[in-house]
């Protein structure tokens, strides 16, 4: 299995060079990821000025390169200039969680979704507070239940990992929302966004209450945007 790995914290952060090393009991590594941090750009590409490769040394991998560009960049770059044709992109590890609509915001899964409109399958793998030990211990046996069946080119499955040293168990889950009290403080002459986080009420089937609780989450993603009901409903209209 080839395999192309991404992130949105950094070719140089620990959660990659940890995937890279899980991933490689899997298949021949391929690592494209930002230069520099990238967390929250969501799926944002460069258009107005050419993107930069810097070649990189990561144990575990057959290539590595850093590009001063997005992880939405890096795949592109990666399929469309390297040539490199992946049975599987991953992104990750993030080194804090990304459920609920942050995965919006989430460079980890845009970069996992840019796969999917590329035409390729995706996992993205996300932590709580750093906690790569739990990852390293558990994502290998997700990774075989996931390999055991056809993946398909047009879902992300979403990871998440809890903080706890011993997760409660797996539960493939909903989306739910994530939302944060929006609130600017002072910093270096402007205002930085420094919002906590508001626990909202929502099912329990979602990612958001079911990390909360201490499990590992598994939510399957599809990029579909219009709303199936609204659109009969606009057709009678017009």
């Amino acid at each position: 299995m080839k395999i192309l790995i991404t992130n949105d914290d950094g070719i140089k952060a620990p959660g990659i060079a940890a995937l890279a090393e899980i991933a490689s009991k899997f298949g021949d590594i391929y690592v494209i990821a930002p230069h520099q941090n990238n967390s929250a750009v969501g799926h944002g590409i460069t258009m107005r000025r050419p993107l930069k490769a810097y070649i990189e040394s990561i144990p575990y991998t057959k290539l590595a390169y850093g590009i001063d560009g997005t992880p939405a960049d890096c795949v592109k770059y990666a399929l469309g200039h390297l040539k490199i044709q992946p049975d599987l992109v991953l992104s990750g590890i993030n080194d804090e969680r990304n459920v609920g609509t942050d995965v919006l915001y989430s460079g980890t899964v845009s970069g996992a979704l840019e796969a999917n409109l590329c035409g390729y399958p995706s996992i993205a793998v996300s932590t709580t507070e750093s906690n790569f030990e739990v990852v390293k211990k558990y994502l290998p046996q997700l990774f075989e239940k996931l390999f055991s069946q056809k993946l398909e080119s047009n879902i992300t499955f979403n990871i998440n990992f809890p903080s706890l040293t011993e997760p409660k168990g797996i539960k493939v889950a909903s989306l739910g929302v994530t939302r944060y009290d929006e609130v600017y403080v002072e910093e270096d002459g402007g205002h930085k966004l420094s919002g906590p986080f508001i626990d909202i009420e929502q099912s329990e089937d979602t990612d958001v209450k079911s990390i909360q609780k201490g499990y590992i989450t598994i939510t399957p993603l599809k990029i579909k945007l219009d709303d199936d009901d609204k659109i009969k409903e606009l057709q009678k209209l017009f």
